[in-house]
């Protein structure tokens, strides 16, 4: 009997950013690449999803949205006029018939093992009573958080048995050497023995030098540099946003850059609209994108941003030059991120408190201005989309089932 094609079910747990569903894409391509028949499902919480373009053969189940404000604390989207309670008990129906109906050969769960409040348990018992041959994988990003924290969380929340009960592998996007994440959050001895380190996950489109040639031609007048300034899903980019557009105000006419700023799809509407009225006259161009914007970084050259993980990654995948500004909190994961590279020599970190305009202005004109400041010799591995998705396969392979039988909930 001829094997059908594989099928992979990808949980990603958003609220409002785009981290987690654009590591997740990521795989998602490659996975496409290395076996093209194989059927991706994605289930998010995303209010934008789809957002990114996605590999043939998938597609999205949209949960609710739910928003987490804190470690283990979460509050309700303010659309859906509901109770928190009420909309975590429909998440996890909605979870659970897709993970039956779907009848995954792998179910890959990004960050959280149990879900939102727990919202993956009975999805998890239910593929191990109906569909046992199912793979179940745990995805993790290089850092988590404050190993405290999230030590302590995990033993909360039982998170630690979860992974032994129902796991079969844990994929940690990052690198040992970089940060063993395994030992800083202290998994038990069994845990680590299901533990791959499978580098860093980047995107894998690249553009031409033709279209990376283009960008200059947008703005008013030539300036020797561009600069890209970038905050994800841009919630909560315009702390350093404004602090940008005070850094070029100034310098005055000595700006030796034109500036393109991309709020991101979730920053507040009044937030957006002060960055305009206060880029006024300014050689900065802003924009509100409603879709990927790797394709930028090709064509600057200096990226100001925050130190979330896949926007660190394109900046690592690109060499490109950055001045990075970690989001203050209420996790010290992106604090803990800038840090590493910082000290590897991969960009140039400055903690949120310590900015003013003329530090932040005279940072992002010395870097332009420097030679060879990228330490590429101390760039880790990025092949993590590619290694991911081979472990992945490894395990679909295994089990793909000549026939599809759907199970009667």
């Amino acid at each position: 009997m001829k094997n059908r094609a594989a099928r992979v079910l990808i949980y990603s747990q958003d609220s409002l950013g785009l981290g987690h569903l654009r590591r997740n894409v990521n795989i998602a391509h490659e996975l496409s690449r290395l076996a093209p028949d194989t059927a991706i499902l994605f289930v998010t919480d995303s209010p934008l999803s789809p957002f990114f373009e996605l590999p043939p053969n998938s597609g999205f189940i949209r949960l609710p949205t739910i928003i987490k404000v804190d470690a283990g604390v979460w509050k309700v989207h303010r659309r859906l006029l509901n109770t928190l309670d009420n909309i975590s008990a429909t998440r996890s129906l909605i979870v659970k018939v897709a993970a039956l109906g779907f009848r995954p050969d792998v179910f890959l769960v990004d960050h959280m093992p149990h879900g939102a409040r727990g919202e993956l348990l009975e999805s998890l018992q239910g593929l191990r009573r109906e569909c046992p041959q199912t793979r179940i994988i745990l995805g993790l990003r290089d850092i988590l958080g404050a190993p405290d924290v999230i030590v302590r969380q995990w033993r909360s929340e039982s998170a630690y048995r979860t992974i032994a009960e129902y796991y079969d592998l844990v994929l940690i996007y990052g690198c040992q050497d970089v940060y063993d994440l395994a030992s800083e959050y202290e998994f038990p001895e069994d845990l680590q023995r299901k533990v791959r380190y499978c580098g860093y996950v980047c995107p894998s489109v690249m553009e031409s030098p033709k279209a990376a040639a283009k960008l200059s031609s947008q703005f008013l007048m030539e300036k020797p540099f561009t600069v890209l300034v970038m905050g994800g899903g841009g919630s909560d980019a315009h702390f350093f946003m404004d602090a940008m557009l005070d850094a070029i105000r100034y310098l005055g006419s000595n700006v030796p850059f034109n500036t393109l700023m991309l709020t991101g799809p979730f920053m507040p509407d009044k937030d957006r609209k002060a960055l305009l009225r206060k880029a006024e006259r300014l050689p900065v161009i802003i924009k509100h994108k409603k879709k990927d914007i790797v394709k930028y970084l090709l064509r600057v050259d200096l990226v100001v941003s925050m130190a979330g993980y896949n926007t660190m990654c394109e900046i690592l995948k690109f060499a490109k030059k950055a001045v990075v500004i970690p989001r203050a909190g209420p996790s010290a994961e992106q604090g803990m991120r800038s840090r590493i590279w910082h000290d590897r020599g991969l960009i140039f970190s400055i903690p949120p408190r310590d900015i003013t305009p003329q530090m932040l202005a005279e940072t992002v004109v010395g870097r332009l201005y420097e030679q060879n400041v990228v330490n590429t010799r101390q760039l880790p591995d990025l092949n993590g989309a590619t290694c991911a998705s081979r472990l992945v396969l490894d395990c679909a392979t295994e089990i793909a089932r000549a026939e599809f039988q759907p199970v009667v909930l």
